[in-house]
């Protein structure tokens, strides 16, 4: 992996398919991941797509979790 790929948060449940494996979008092998949009991909491989496509939105992280106020 490149030095300058970003770290994906993939925190979401729905990143994970519990019913099948498809190809990765990137490399061909099997893998339950998928992107934000549904698009079968390992994390890995979608960093290092991100950092050869700097500024491209095909692969984000998921949002920052809200911070809590504790009273």
């Amino acid at each position: 992996m490149s030095p300058d790929a970003p770290l994906l948060t993939w925190r979401d449940p729905r990143h994970y398919d519990h019913q099948n494996d498809r190809p990765c979008a990137l490399c061909g092998r099997p893998t339950p991941l998928r992107s934000h949009a549904g698009e079968p991909a390992h994390k890995t491989c979608a960093e290092q797509w991100a950092g050869e496509h700097p500024g491209d939105v095909r692969f984000i992280s998921d949002p920052a979790p809200r911070a809590r106020i504790h009273a």
